[in-house]
This record gives C-alpha cells, structure tokens and sequence, in this order.
C-alpha cells in the first residue's frame, strides 16, 4: 500500500506535545488561585508542593497533598477553586516535539489528518489553541463533546466520529498513540492499525498492554521512524 494510501489519525497528549509542560501551567494557574485566597501563605510554596509532588508520582489528589503540606484545611471550596482554575486556564507555552512537529508536516502533505483526544472539552480545546495545530487536521474530535466520560477512550465512539467525517474504510486508518491501557483496543476491533510512541520519561512509557487486544501492532520510540514502520 502505497503512503498516500494511508490516513493518520493522532492522539494528543504525550503523543504529539509533553503533558507534563501542561500540567505544570495548570499548577501555576492553580497556585495564582490560592495565593488570591489565602494570601498570607501565598502562591509560592503552594506551586513549590504541587510541582514536587507532580514530579514524584503524584496523581488524582496533588490539591489535597499540596494543601497539607502547607499547613491549609483541604476544604471542598478550595479545592473545587484550584480544579477550576487548572481546568480553565488558556496554556502559553506548549509547543511540539520536534519529531511531531516534522510528521504533521510529512504525513500532512499526503492527505488529511485526523485527531482524537480524551479529557475534559476545556481542557484539550485549550491545549489545541496553545498549540496551533488545529489547522493540520481535516477532523478534529474531542470524546468528551460525544458523550462526556462515557465517550471517553476506550470507547470507539470517537474513531467512528473521526471515520464518519473522512471518510475513508478502516483499513486504511492508522492511530497513533502512547497508552496501551486505553489507546488501541477500540481502534483495532474497528480494523485499524496502530502504532506506540514509547517516549522516554513519557507518562506511560511504563505502561505495558493488559491484554493481546490493547496492545498496538507495532512500537516506535519516535514519530521518525513512522514510515519505516508502514512500510517495512
């Protein structure tokens, strides 16, 4: 098959930009919004918890964790104060990886792109415009806008969105993503192919697949080395 025969279709997050460099702008975002509450511990040492905390492993509870290690009640109003700023803040500085960056470009130039990603429809919006991509794809779906967690991967809903609107049968779709625990399963019962991008330090570069039907055909360690890939 030859490369215009195919259509990619790209996870977001850890695939195409770091999501650590988002996290650590909703954890700033988040410590403007308790220094503006508790201004006499102030936003500095809040930031300096959350981000260590982050750093070390940190997931789901780093308000709560952070809040107690700097002395403040983890009361529901505060903490539903710095989920909301997380969640709404516009994000400045993400860019790209490189090797991203070069396969938009390349895959680009071949025929339309495709792009589906999980979280909250805030969220990722935001992170589409911080990044300015949303131009390279001819479908653009956010899952949550299918059906809030319920649309959320693995359920296939948003590849059969992403089909509807290219137009093109299943076997001539490729996903690229990283997390075996829910990236692959849907799009492969639906007859695409997949790829892995196990990035170095990357958020799941640990994760292996539960089972035979989550794991991706093949393994990259960057998004270089796509063609040679599919097409061996």
């Amino acid at each position: 098959m030859s490369a215009s025969g195919l259509t990619l279709v790209f996870d977001l997050d850890d695939t195409l930009y770091p999501e650590r460099d988002y996290v650590r702008s909703g954890l700033a975002a988040a410590a403007r919004a308790f220094g503006d509450a508790v201004p006499e511990v102030g936003e500095g040492p809040f930031l300096a918890r959350a981000i260590s905390l982050f750093g070390a492993g940190a997931r789901g509870r780093i308000f709560d964790q952070a809040l107690a290690e700097v002395g403040q009640p983890a009361s529901a109003e505060l903490v539903a104060r710095l989920v909301e700023a997380y969640r709404d803040h516009e994000p400045t500085s993400l860019a790209l990886f490189e090797d991203a960056r070069a396969a938009l470009a390349r895959w680009g130039a071949r025929g339309p792109l495709g792009l589906v990603t999980d979280g909250y429809l805030t969220v990722q919006r935001a992170k589409v415009r911080s990044l300015g991509i949303e131009r390279l794809f001819g479908a653009v779906c956010y899952t949550d806008a299918l059906g809030g967690r319920d649309a959320w991967k693995p359920s296939p809903r948003g590849f059969v969105d992403v089909m509807s609107r290219l137009g093109r049968p299943a076997s001539r779709y490729v996903y690229v993503a990283d997390n075996p625990n829910k990236d692959f399963q849907a799009p492969r019962a639906l007859g695409w192919r997949t790829v892995r991008v196990r990035r170095e330090g990357g958020e799941h570069a640990c994760v292996e697949a539960p089972d035979a039907n989550a794991a991706p055909d093949v393994e990259v360690a960057s998004l270089d080395a796509l063609d040679a890939v599919l097409f061996p």
